[in-house]
């Protein structure tokens, strides 16, 4: 059985991928395909190119992330706090240089054509410059460029790729870690035909209202409201914004479905990773044994 893996973005939450890829690990279960965005690009590059879920999980763990910081040199510039080549250098120092044709899996990531907003596709070539565009959130990492393109977080257009895994998959798998924006009416009034936003001004303010009481957090601590920094709010708007694309995306496919119960961890959590690798092994976990009781699911060829 052909069994293919989109893994969503997310941030911090996306290290809940860790733990679902773990799942498949421990129970031999052999993954065919990966597709990923931003953060899943990520952890999904690493692993198509032969990283050990336990050796990503060692080095989460014990990354200093006083350190990590201080190796990004993290500045203000016209195009971002980070720049591209110390990203560059980062991705190097896991996977080296890699073609994405040479994996022992097939594996693609996207990222967003920041003028023209298309969603740009990456199969082949390189590895690292695969995820190091799809994980250029804006504002913070500087845009990728790439053949007269300037690419940033592939989230942005498609939050969990699942229809990007190829078509011969015998199981296409969504694992969906992103924030969950109040569904209802605000993701089928917003988009006619998956595609169209509508402007219905109504269910606009009222849908604003609910993203900023999610935003926000607000606390009351002595009479004083705490409010979150400018990048918690900034990731926390955009993943919202995505949620809409995302359910539009899985519903259009055949697909199962995996969404770790993350509530209460914000995309800005890395600190909280062994927690949120944990949720993700139980998701996977459950969704291993689902597997299991299907037929030729160790057989990948």
């Amino acid at each position: 059985m052909k069994i293919g893996l989109a893994l969503g973005s997310g941030a911090a939450r996306g290290l809940a991928h860790i733990g679902v890829l773990k799942a498949f690990q421990e129970a031999e279960i052999p993954v065919y395909a990966i597709s990923g965005s931003s953060m899943g690009a990520f952890i999904g590059g690493l692993y198509a190119a032969g990283y050990d879920v336990f050796q990503m999980e060692k080095l989460i763990y014990e990354l200093d992330w006083k350190i990590f910081t201080e190796f990004f040199d993290l500045k203000i510039t016209k195009s971002g706090l980070v720049d591209g080549k110390k990203i560059d250098r980062f991705i190097y120092e896991f996977i080296g240089d890699v073609k994405i044709e040479n994996l022992d899996l097939k594996f693609c990531c996207v990222a967003t054509d920041l003028f023209t907003g298309k969603e740009i596709i990456f199969n082949s070539g390189s590895l690292i410059k695969a995820i190091r565009a799809s994980i250029s959130f804006p504002g913070v990492f500087i845009p990728a460029y790439l053949d007269g393109m300037f690419l940033v977080d592939g989230g942005l257009k498609n939050p969990v790729p699942v229809n990007r895994l190829p078509e011969d998959c015998d199981v296409k798998i969504a694992v969906h870690v992103g924030p969950f924006a109040e569904k209802d009416d605000f993701i089928n009034k917003y988009y006619s035909n998956g595609e169209n936003f509508v402007k219905d001004n109504n269910i606009f303010v009222n849908s604003i209202n609910k993203l900023l009481k999610e935003i926000l957090r607000i606390n009351i601590d002595n009479g004083k409201v705490k409010y979150p920094n400018i990048f918690e709010i900034l990731v926390q708007s955009i993943a919202i914004m995505q949620e809409a694309t995302a359910e539009y995306v899985m519903d259009d496919v055949d697909c199962i479905k995996v969404k770790p119960d993350l509530d209460g961890y914000k995309l800005t959590d890395f600190t909280k990773a062994k927690e949120i690798i944990s949720i993700g092994y139980e998701e996977g976990y459950r969704l291993v044994n689902q597997l299991i009781s299907m037929e030729d699911v160790y057989e990948s060829k």
